[in-house]
This record gives C-alpha cells, structure tokens and sequence, in this order.
C-alpha cells in the first residue's frame, strides 16, 4: 500500500466529485440515458485506494440529491460498489489493454445494474426519476414483472455507462503525467506504461 499523502487526498476527493458533477450534469441536460456520475469515483478508487473511491461517490451522491433530486442517496451504493469492482479490475491488471479496459467496464456494469435494479425496485417501486424509466413502464406495460423490467431496463444504459467511465478513465491516467502521483510506479505498471530507462551516471574519477 502506497503512502497515502494527505494534501494530496484533500486535492483528489473535490477533484474527483467535481468530475462526477460536471460529467452527470452534461447528462441530465442532455436527457442521455446514462449517468457518468462514476468517473472521479474509479480515478480517485485507482489514484487514492477503494475507500477513498467510496468516499468520493458517497459525497458525489449526497450532494446530487440535495442539489438535483433526492433519489440519487440511496444510489451511493452503487458508486461504492462501482469503486471496489475498480480497484479489484485495476489490480488484476485489466487496465492495460483497451479490450480489456472495456471488458471490466462491461462487466462492472452488469454487476451494477442488479444493485440498482434491488435499489430501485424495493426504494421507488421501480421508478426514479432517470430517463430509463420510460423504458421500465414499456416492459411493465408488456406484461414483465417490475423487477425484470426495472433490470433489462437498467442493463443497456448501465453497460454503456461503466464501460464508457472505465475507458475515459483509463485515458486520463494514459494522457496524465502520473509521475507526480504518490503510487506513480504501480500505476504505471499496472496500466501497461513502460517505465522510461534512466540514464546511468557516469562514474567520476
């Protein structure tokens, strides 16, 4: 475990929310039927640890359902469990191909879809206000049972979803100078980025 620098937490965590926001607010004007909420969560869970992770979506959730709408606390859960499913991706070293990347995000966003689906089912009846709830009431309509229809509802846009905030994500980390980060060598390694060689110093006489 890396030595975590507390300044440096102080900075990621606003950082990482700050990103949840912007990325969330871009979709809900544009009525998109994802969410993007995830994004600083899976960089502060790869950057800083899967607790710090949890922290940046539990305040990222909290501070949507006071400014957006209420029902986005309960759904914390999820961001939480996103970020831990990050963390155990990136250490197994599914962050260094793109395939790879897209799979885990793929993945991710199964597993993801069924806690929102418990989630939404047994807190809202199956409704939350999201876009893919048109979706959820056309399958209830067709004769699915709520909880079915509330997870093939949730499973396209989920999917997407995490798969597209795992990809941006490992981008970030590809683009970013991660030599000013305190775990840069872990990272470096475990995103596929050869490590440059140093130049030996000449011996002086």
């Amino acid at each position: 475990m890396m030595k975590k620098n507390s300044s440096f937490i102080v900075a990621m965590i606003p950082a990482g929310i700050a990103l949840n926001w912007v990325a969330n607010s871009i979709v809900e004007m544009l009525k998109l039927p994802l969410f993007l909420n995830n994004i600083g969560t899976v960089l502060n869970a790869i950057v800083l640890g899967p607790l710090w992770g949890a922290a940046t979506a539990l305040m990222t959730n909290v501070i949507l359902a006071l400014i957006v709408r209420w029902t986005y606390l309960p759904f914390a859960l999820v961001g939480i469990f996103v970020a831990f499913l990050a963390y155990f991706f990136y250490k197994k070293g599914w962050f260094k191909k793109a395939w790879k990347v897209m799979t885990a995000g793929a993945v991710t966003g199964i597993l993801a879809s069924a806690v929102a689906t418990v989630i939404s089912v047994y807190a809202f009846g199956g409704f939350s206000g999201h876009t893919v709830d048109v979706l959820t009431a056309g399958l209830i309509a067709s004769g699915q049972e709520i909880f079915n229809a509330a997870f093939v509802a949730n499973i396209p846009g989920t999917v997407a979803d995490k798969l597209l905030t795992f990809y941006i994500v490992w981008m970030i980390l590809k683009i970013f100078p991660v030599r000013f980060l305190p775990n840069a060598k872990d990272i470096r390694e475990k995103i596929g980025i050869a490590p440059k060689n140093s130049t030996s110093k000449k011996k002086t006489a």
